[in-house]
């Protein structure tokens, strides 16, 4: 690897960790003035804006028999996820929603065990009973001390919507793992950014510009949330894999619910230290889930 690329490497990784960590915060703010299913509609729909131009001419590309796949990574990794999240966001906290999104990878290796008949190992056994665990466990004591306004049990929309984002995940890993990662995304966000901007134009959207007086920052904050969240991301992702590998991408998730937390934090929600803990036994399931790759990786640079 050339020493540019281990620089630019970090660079990449922090960049992400800050932007999808931040979405979490930026749905809050949107959910000020817009109702959940239009935080979520602009969303896709301001994604879709901006990736769908850079992929149309090169419709041809992807094959008759991959549009399926594409269309369920448009509804499984992109559109489901954003209502879900914005409608658990009217009662959690955005650091709760945060750590709770760290439960991707306890889910892709549960799909693959069921779906592809993937062989467990003993640590990822161990991996996806204590990221479970630690997943329940975070509802409950938010749920318990009330130190969130609402009702934690909303967390759970948030594991589904990680459960949704792990069979896309497992799709996009057996069915299109040739196909470009930004023609995926393109392509999958017209699946879901259509409807969606349909959706809401058809509901008061433009009315609550003159009802709320944060409308405005919500707006930007959405939109923020579209452009940085889903579109530059992923190419900016798929370029740190290109330097790096799968494996060293995916570490962004152990930093996505620390950014997460200090925005929450800085916005004045309580943090409770059992939080804390049971966000760290997630972050545990997850090292154990990748403790054989990590093994391996070791394994080989000793060779090289």
């Amino acid at each position: 690897m050339k020493e540019e690329d281990k620089f630019t490497r970090w660079i990449y990784l922090a960049v992400l960790a800050v932007i999808w960590g931040s979405s979490f915060i930026l749905m809050k703010v949107g959910l000020k003035s817009f109702d959940p299913g239009q935080v979520a509609s602009l969303r896709l729909f301001v994604s879709w804006c901006a990736l769908f131009p850079l992929v149309i001419h090169r419709f041809k590309e992807v094959k008759k028999e991959k549009f399926r796949y594409i269309l369920a990574t448009g509804l499984l990794g992109n559109g489901i996820p954003a209502f879900l999240f914005a409608i658990a966001q009217t009662n959690i906290s955005s650091s709760l929603a945060g750590m709770l999104n760290s439960l991707t990878p306890v889910f892709v290796v549960l799909i693959g065990y069921f779906l592809f008949k993937s062989v467990f190992k003993a640590s990822q056994i161990i991996g996806v009973i204590t990221g479970i665990t630690g997943a329940f466990a975070l509802i409950l004591i938010s749920q318990k001390a009330n130190v969130f306004s609402g009702n934690a049990w909303f967390g759970l929309l948030i594991v589904l919507a990680t459960i949704c984002y792990a069979f896309s995940v497992t799709i996009i890993r057996n069915y299109l793992h040739h196909v470009d990662s930004v023609l995926i995304t393109g392509f999958a966000l017209f699946i879901a950014g259509i409807p969606s901007g349909i959706y809401l134009f058809t509901t008061d959207f433009i009315p609550r510009f003159s009802v709320y007086d944060d409308a405005w920052l919500s707006f930007i904050s959405v939109v923020a949330l579209g452009l940085l969240s889903t579109a530059f991301s992923t190419v900016l992702f798929n370029k740190l894999i290109k330097i790096s590998n799968a494996l060293y991408a995916s570490s962004v998730t152990y930093l996505i619910p620390i950014v997460a937390i200090l925005w929450g934090v800085l916005d004045g929600e309580v943090i409770h230290w059992k939080h804390i803990l049971a966000m760290l036994a997630i972050l545990t399931g997850i090292y154990l889930i990748n403790f054989e790759s990590i093994r391996e990786m070791k394994k080989q640079k000793l060779k090289n």
